[in-house]
């Protein structure tokens, strides 16, 4: 345990060194920027960055690949990006082209190559190339999914195909979007589902529902109980549990009193219900928790690191990250310390970047431990007394 701090110590020390001498890890120079810095997730190998309240991007090197000019931006899909300035929405590609002008009230990321767009108090759809494909006539959307939009008019909810036209006309008190050909509403706090013709196919009498992953969908019946049903609306698992989550890789978190475990789609306990705090399955293990500990186990609740730290989350890119004593780092899946738990913010990987700060400087780090700092501004001596301490 000494010789890891000492590790921990002389990486930290090492990070300071290095950006008093004005190096990098980066092949490219890092961006100039001299104010407060923040940073979202890589998407697309871009990531939105905030400087001096204006909104722009970087590449994975730190190199700004769109100025930051902007009011306000969501992160880049299906390969574009929106962005607000004086007050008005469009979107931009990833070398900062404005491809959709500037003119919507608000808008939705892409999704099925059509993006919600809002104008004055109506809301409706564009193509990629900023064809208005629905005119705006709606008081709320959702965004398409599996070539179906849900559109909200006069406090009812209906749905739309990409054509504008009604496959069930506005009815529904709640709606989520299509999952699996199945979409989950309510009339009156009655929830069932309907199927892409609008016809209802579970009857609406579950007290609450969510939508269908893999093949299953969590209901509440009358005894105020969770449960699982198939397409058929046949009962798998047993209402029996107190909450649920819904399936990944096969395995459901459940809920039984005030413990948590594991249960498979027929509803065999697969991990124990036992546990204060379990995360659903991602990348094949389970983070669980036992008295404000965590530590991860695998599907055969086998313990792949002690229930030791203060807190875990769920497995991104074959990692996760994991805090002691306000520090961060990440773990690799045979629960190795791959970065050491040495800064004051981190987020999990996204496309072989994780968000990190440390002494307030905002950056990345890579899976080998590189770093990249948005904000070269040198480590002063009260900070690097605290790295010797």
């Amino acid at each position: 345990m000494i010789d890891f701090l000492n590790k921990n110590l002389r990486k930290t020390l090492f990070v300071g060194l290095v950006m008093l001498s004005g190096k990098t890890f980066s092949q490219e120079p890092r961006i100039s920027f001299t104010t407060a810095t923040q940073a979202n997730d890589f998407q697309s190998g871009i990531a939105r960055v905030e400087i001096n309240s204006k909104v722009g991007f970087i590449d994975k090197n730190g190199k700004q690949v769109v100025v930051p000019r902007y009011e306000n931006a969501h992160d880049i899909c299906e390969d574009l990006a929106a962005v607000e300035k004086n007050g008005k929405w469009g979107f931009i590609n990833k070398a900062g082209k404005e491809i959709i002008a500037l003119i919507y009230d608000e808008v939705l990321n892409f999704s099925q190559s059509m993006a919600a767009v809002r104008i004055g108090e109506k809301w409706g759809f564009i193509d990629k190339k900023g064809n208005l494909k629905i005119v705006p006539q709606y008081d709320e959307v959702l965004s398409f999914s599996e070539d179906l939009a849900f559109v909200k008019l006069y406090e009812k909810w209906g749905v739309i195909d990409k054509k504008n036209n009604y496959v069930a006309h506005p009815q529904f008190d709640k709606a989520e979007s299509f999952s699996q050909g199945m979409a989950c509403v309510a009339i009156e706090n009655k929830y069932g589902f309907i199927n892409k013709k609008g016809i209802k196919v579970i009857p609406l009498k579950y007290k609450s529902a969510k939508s269908f992953v893999e093949d299953r969908a969590a209901v509440k019946t009358d005894n105020k109980k969770w449960g699982f049903i198939d397409k058929n609306d046949k009962l798998f698992v047993i209402n029996n549990f107190d909450e649920v989550d819904n399936f990944a890789e096969g395995l459901a978190v459940v809920r039984s009193k005030r413990k948590w475990g594991m249960i498979d789609k027929f509803g065999n306990e697969v991990i124990p219900i036992i546990y204060d705090f379990i995360e659903g399955s991602s990348e094949n293990l389970m983070v669980v928790g036992v008295k404000n500990k965590y530590g991860i186990i695998d599907k055969n609740g086998k313990e792949i690191t002690p229930v030791k730290y203060d807190n875990i989350w769920g497995f991104a890119e074959g990692t996760a990250r994991v805090s002691i004593a306000g520090k961060y780092g990440f773990i690799d899946k045979s629960g190795k310390e791959i970065i050491p738990i040495i800064y004051e913010e981190a987020y999990n990987f996204s496309e072989g970047m994780a968000r990190i700060s440390i002494f307030g400087k905002t950056g990345f780090v890579n899976k080998k431990g590189k770093e990249i700092f948005l904000e070269p501004q040198p480590f002063n001596k009260g900070e690097l007394s605290k790295l010797s301490k």
